[in-house]
């Protein structure tokens, strides 16, 4: 006998566009989703336990406590265990996984000894399952309600998380093409290098000798003495351009992050 797959929900397309536009798959940002396993692991007393998103194709891991470090953060979705908890929004407990017909035959179970499985969907406000957060053991197990309820809350607020940070990317997003339009406006040829430049500036960024002689050049900036220190003209762009500067600091690092940038900026261009 062999593994056999999930079935695909009936609304895998529009789940999968909701997993797209959380934007965190092939990112790497596990300290934001770290805690989530500690507290699946401390909640359950299970040694291993992972989050992540399932797209069309893969599973993506978010984070994950108690896997060998070679272990890769993605797998193909028809050779996950997770795949079987996107077809409800309750969670998918199963004590014994060798006596699951679902799971008795999947190289977890078969190869590495995983007995205990649980996992608890990870579901937006308008109910689609973008992923899971799940703990496992190679013993069994058997969950009180009370831990059930835990981990049920945890994956909600990880879901929250998740709504709360596609939110901010498109507000982030609205800012700076508002802010490229006006300095567009007042810039007639300005090229995008040199409208991040700016900005770098206007925040009190560092920017390089010949991003400053661009600064000078267009009347933004003053030098006195080797320095450079922002003009009349600097201020009242500054002001139209409405810009919150410890905001956009906090919510994009232009010098760490420019080509980030670029490519969110580049969709306006022209």
């Amino acid at each position: 006998m062999t593994f056999k797959p999930a079935n695909i929900p009936t609304n895998d397309s529009k789940r999968v566009q909701a997993v797209v536009r959380t934007g965190v798959l092939d990112t790497n940002s596990t300290e934001l989703y770290d805690v989530y396993c500690l507290l699946a692991k401390e909640i359950t007393g299970c040694p291993v336990s992972w989050t992540g998103v399932i797209d069309a194709d893969r599973q993506f891991v978010l984070a994950r406590d108690g896997f060998p470090d070679e272990v890769p953060i993605e797998m193909p979705r028809k050779q996950t265990l997770c795949q079987f908890a996107l077809e409800k929004t309750n969670p998918l407990i199963i004590n014994d996984m060798t006596k699951d017909k679902r799971f008795m035959f999947h190289p977890a179970v078969t190869d590495i000894g995983v007995k205990f499985y649980a996992a608890f969907p990870i579901i937006t406000s308008d109910g689609y399952i973008l992923g899971t957060l799940c703990v496992s053991d190679n013993r069994v197990r058997k969950l009180s309600k009370h831990k059930i309820d835990l981990l049920i809350s945890l994956a909600q607020k990880l879901a929250y998380q998740l709504e709360v940070q596609v939110a901010q990317r498109k507000s982030t997003a609205e800012t700076t093409i508002n802010i490229m339009h006006k300095l567009m406006s007042n810039f007639a040829d300005i090229s995008l290098h040199n409208a991040i430049s700016i900005l770098k500036f206007l925040i009190n960024d560092v920017i390089t000798s010949e991003e400053k002689k661009l600064i000078i050049k267009l009347g933004i900036g003053e030098s006195n003495e080797g320095d450079i220190y922002i003009s009349k003209y600097g201020i009242k762009l500054q002001e139209q351009l409405n810009m919150n500067i410890g905001t956009l600091k906090r919510i994009k690092n232009l010098s760490e992050d420019e080509d980030e940038l670029m490519d969110m900026l580049s969709k306006i261009e022209g």
